[in-house]
C-alpha cells in the first residue's frame, strides 16, 4: 500500500509537469524511478493510463480519472502536514492538564479565563485529581506535582514552593493560649484541637523538625474534611489549628483574621513542578500552556 501511494504521487506530478524529466526533477528522483513507477501502477490496474510520443504525453481516459484521486490523495497528505505544522507554531487544538484536587481548584482553575482568552484556538481539559497519574498511559500533556519526582521518564519545569504552616484563628487564640511546642497538640495532651484532612491515624501524624531531626506528632481533634476551602471555614469558625499549604490561606494571612504559629518547626517548603512527557516534538498549545503556567506560578 504504501508503494501505491508513492506511485500515486509521481503519477500526480507527470500530469501535472506534463513529462516524466519534469516529475522526475520536481520530486528529486531519477527519470528511471519515476517510468519504473508508471509501470508498475499500469501492471497493477491493468490499464493503461498515458500515451507518449516523441512529442507529446497525455493520460488516457482511465488515466486524466485515475489522476483524479491521485491529485486529492497528495493534496490531502500536503494539508495534513502543514495543520500539523500549524498546530506547532500557532497554539490549536486541545491540552489536558492534571492537577492536585485543592491546588489546582484555588490556583490553576482561575488562571484559566486569561489563557483562553489569550489563546482563542486553544481547548483546555483540566483533570483534579490526587491519584498520580501516568502521563503517558492516560494522554495527559501535562501535570502539577507536589513533591520530589519518581518517573524519571519525564521533563518538568519548577514552580513556587509550597510553604506548610501552622494556623488558628483569632477566636481560636482569644480561648486557647498559642502553643509554644508541637507536642502541645498530641492526643495525650489534649490542649487543643487540630482540623485532619481524615480520622485516619496517617493523616492526624503531623511533621516537625527540630534542629533538624523530623518527628511526628500524633494531634488531637474533633473536625476532619479533606477539603482545604472547608478546612478554611472551619478555621474562620474557630474548630481549630490547620497544618496546610500557605497559598490556600494568603489573604486571611494578610488580613490577620488567622494567625501561624510554631513557625521554627515546620518542614521546608515542598518542591513543585510542571511535568511533561515530551519536549523535542511539543505541539504549540502545549508549549504556550507551560510558559503560561509557570509565569504564572512561578
Amino acid at each position: 500500500m504504501l508503494s501505491r501511494i508513492s506511485d500515486m504521487a509521481i503519477f500526480a506530478a507527470i500530469i501535472e509537469h506534463g513529462s516524466f524529466t519534469r516529475a522526475a526533477e520536481q520530486l528529486e528522483i531519477s527519470k528511471s524511478a519515476v517510468s519504473k513507477a508508471i509501470a508498475r501502477l499500469e501492471q497493477d490496474l491493468k490499464t493503461k493510463l498515458l500515451t507518449r510520443t516523441t512529442r507529446k504525453l497525455n493520460p488516457t481516459v482511465a488515466g486524466l480519472n485515475f489522476y483524479q484521486h491521485c491529485r486529492d490523495i497528495v493534496r490531502e497528505t500536503e494539508q495534513a502536514f502543514e495543520h500539523i505544522h500549524a498546530m506547532r507554531s500557532n497554539p490549536s487544538g486541545r491540552i489536558t492538564l492534571s492537577a492536585p484536587v485543592n491546588f489546582g481548584a484555588t490556583q490553576v482553575a482561575p488562571l484559566m479565563p486569561e489563557f483562553l482568552q489569550r489563546f482563542p484556538e486553544v481547548d483546555v481539559d483540566l483533570q483534579l485529581s490526587n491519584r498520580i497519574t501516568d502521563l503517558i498511559a492516560e494522554n495527559v500533556d501535562i501535570a502539577i506535582r507536589c513533591g520530589e519526582l519518581k518517573d524519571s521518564r519525564l521533563y518538568f519545569r519548577k514552580l513556587k514552593p509550597l510553604n506548610i504552616v501552622l494556623v488558628g484563628s483569632k477566636g481560636y487564640f482569644a480561648k486557647h493560649p498559642k502553643p509554644q511546642h508541637p507536642l502541645e497538640l498530641s492526643h495525650k495532651e489534649a490542649k487543643h484541637q487540630c482540623i485532619t484532612d481524615s480520622a485516619r491515624i496517617t493523616d492526624r501524624q503531623w511533621r516537625f523538625y527540630q534542629q533538624g531531626e523530623l518527628f511526628q506528632v500524633t494531634v488531637n481533634g474533633r473536625f476532619y474534611v479533606s477539603d482545604n476551602r472547608a478546612m478554611r471555614a472551619a478555621l474562620r469558625a474557630n474548630l481549630g489549628l490547620a497544618y496546610m499549604p500557605s497559598y490556600s490561606l494568603n489573604e486571611l494571612l494578610a488580613s490577620g483574621e488567622i494567625e501561624t504559629v510554631l513557625e521554627g518547626f515546620m518542614p521546608q517548603p515542598v518542591p513543585v513542578q510542571l511535568v511533561y512527557p515530551e519536549r523535542k516534538y511539543m505541539s504549540a498549545a502545549v508549549s504556550a500552556a507551560l510558559d503560561f503556567l509557570q509565569e504564572k506560578l512561578a
